[in-house]
């Protein structure tokens, strides 16, 4: 993702997630666009990725030179459960990019948001002041894991989110060599990639979000993620 000020450019995933060249006095917008409580946040300066939902549930992600995140607030039962799964398959990815660094893009993230400790400024007082009031419940303190597809990171590694220092860690799933035009399903255990990420046992998850980004290569990307099921099994 491109950015204009080192201010503004703390984001990702959240949710983030989360975020490009944005201009200090213009702050993100969240609206409503599918049913069950979703809802988009777009970036000024930034063409915002779509997300179209089929009857059946699935969600497809369409990034072409933009980026854009779709979230919800989770319910109690929901935070309440230990896995998470989805399904999720990917059309067309943008170059590989080391998403250690910021400026990286992927196809597809999944966020999840954990209610954390205060901290000194940064990302997330940014994305408070950017989408507030409109996300309700979500403060400066969350913390996130964001898993992702794409990047040039092999499958399995875990490295801090460049946008979120102490507050954010990237889970790549499927990483460099991950076949376009098939599903394939993930089962995360939230709880042990919440310790092995900040060391130390899990608050419940305050929220989910998914995400396409391609603005940085200035590429197109496509992908579906169905069925984001939580579940204590």
């Amino acid at each position: 993702m491109r950015f204009a000020d080192d201010r503004i450019g703390k984001f990702y995933g959240f949710l983030t997630t989360l975020v490009v060249g944005l201009a200090l006095n213009a702050p993100a917008s969240a609206t409503e666009v599918v049913a069950d409580g979703w809802k988009v946040i777009e970036f000024p300066g930034i063409a915002p990725s779509r997300f179209v939902r089929a009857p059946n549930g699935n969600i497809d992600v369409l990034s072409d030179k933009s980026s854009a995140m779709l979230y919800r607030a989770l319910g109690p039962d929901e935070a309440g459960r230990r896995y998470l799964t989805w399904r999720w398959r990917v059309d067309k990815t943008p170059p590989p990019t080391d998403l250690t660094r910021r400026g990286g893009d992927r196809p597809l993230a999944v966020h999840l948001c954990f209610k954390g400790k205060g901290r000194e400024a940064g990302f997330m007082d940014w994305v408070t002041r950017a989408v507030s009031p409109d996300v309700e419940g979500f403060s400066r303190d969350h913390r996130c894991l964001t898993y992702v597809w794409g990047g040039k990171a092999a499958a399995g590694r875990m490295f801090p989110n460049p946008y979120m220092k102490d507050r954010g860690f990237m889970v790549i799933l499927r990483g460099v060599g991950a076949p376009t035009g098939e599903w394939f399903m993930e089962k995360i255990d939230c709880a042990m990639d919440y310790r092995s990420a900040f060391g130390e046992d899990p608050p419940r998850p305050s929220f989910i979000a998914i995400s396409g980004d391609s603005d940085g290569t200035g590429s197109v990307a496509a992908g579906t993620i169905a069925t984001l099921t939580f579940s204590d099994n």
